[in-house]
């Protein structure tokens, strides 16, 4: 498509408008991450046209809609990745909120799990900087080739084809999972430097293949972690790190609303009291209370 489109506007006007958009709705305050979406180039992340897109407002089997027009990416909705698996490129302002939620500045040091075809990596590239480091893990080997080939222009992104859990453990100021799991893998947690912060969608519904999650933000404080609940989204699942037994304790904490009390994650073995939410071996969901390192 030419610059200027038959309305007489440019596509960059039109991604201006888009990052507006995504501001209001997503409620964030970051000003840089903000112009990040105004200026990563969606279409480039999403192959050739024709695109397909649904705004995800349906409850029922999303009905997509084929465009020509790039101007049409330039909206808070799904563009489809495959239709066939339901798999897409997330709602923007979705994602955003779980982006400013990283706490990302220039120089940060970030893992993306499940990073598609590298369309919000590349968000998170642009917030980070040239000094900053984007590590981007996706385990389906031909979204991998992709995100590789879609983040080329970006030197501080390395593209990995690994399962998120198998990801070597490095120092990281952040990391985004973007695939729904059941619990974090303690490499993550251990992983974190001090204040970091690791966003993941944890599994809930009725059964351990629904694609409802809650999604927490989880701080390090030296040896313990806060814990936060930021919102529900519906996610496409992760091929690991998925237990049923876990699902079903953590819809059982939504259902009950005890999650609401969330304050932290505890990891380290402890007899089950009144403050656990969500009890496990490896790791418990809590409504201690942490807080900063002293």
């Amino acid at each position: 498509m030419p610059s200027t489109t038959l309305d007489g506007m440019t596509i960059g006007q039109y991604r201006c408008f888009y990052a507006e958009e995504i501001r209001v709705v997503s409620d964030i305050d970051s000003p840089v991450l903000v112009d990040a979406f105004a200026s990563v180039p969606r279409e480039q992340f999403l192959g050739p046209p024709p695109w397909s897109f649904h705004s995800g407002s349906s409850l029922l089997q999303p009905v997509y809609r084929t465009t020509m027009d790039m101007r049409d990416l330039y909206h808070d909705v799904f563009v489809a990745l495959d239709t066939s698996q339901l798999l897409n490129n997330g709602q923007p302002s979705l994602i955003a909120r779980l982006i400013e939620a990283l706490n990302l500045a220039t120089g940060r040091r970030v893992l993306h799990i499940g990073c598609g075809t590298g369309y919000y990596t590349a968000i998170m590239a642009e917030v980070v900087g040239s000094e900053g480091l984007v590590t981007a893990a996706e385990v389906d080997p031909v979204l991998a080739v992709q995100a590789a080939a879609n983040l080329i222009g970006y030197e501080q992104v390395v593209v990995i084809n690994r399962d998120g859990a198998a990801v070597d453990p490095s120092p990281y100021d952040a990391i985004l999972v973007n695939a729904g799991v059941t619990h974090p893998h303690p490499s993550w947690l251990e992983s974190l430097t001090e204040a970091g912060v690791l966003v993941l969608p944890l599994g809930v519904g009725k059964t351990p293949s629904a694609k409802d999650h809650m999604v927490l933000k989880i701080t390090r404080h030296r040896d313990r972690y806060s814990a936060d609940l930021l919102l529900l989204m519906t996610i496409y699942a992760s091929t690991s790190q998925r237990d049923p037994a876990i699902h079903s304790l953590l819809n059982e904490s939504l259902e009950s609303r005890r999650i609401i009390g969330l304050k932290s994650v505890r990891t380290l073995q402890h007899t089950q009291t009144d403050t656990c939410i969500v009890h496990t071996p490896g790791f418990c969901l809590s409504a201690d209370f942490i807080g900063p390192a002293g």
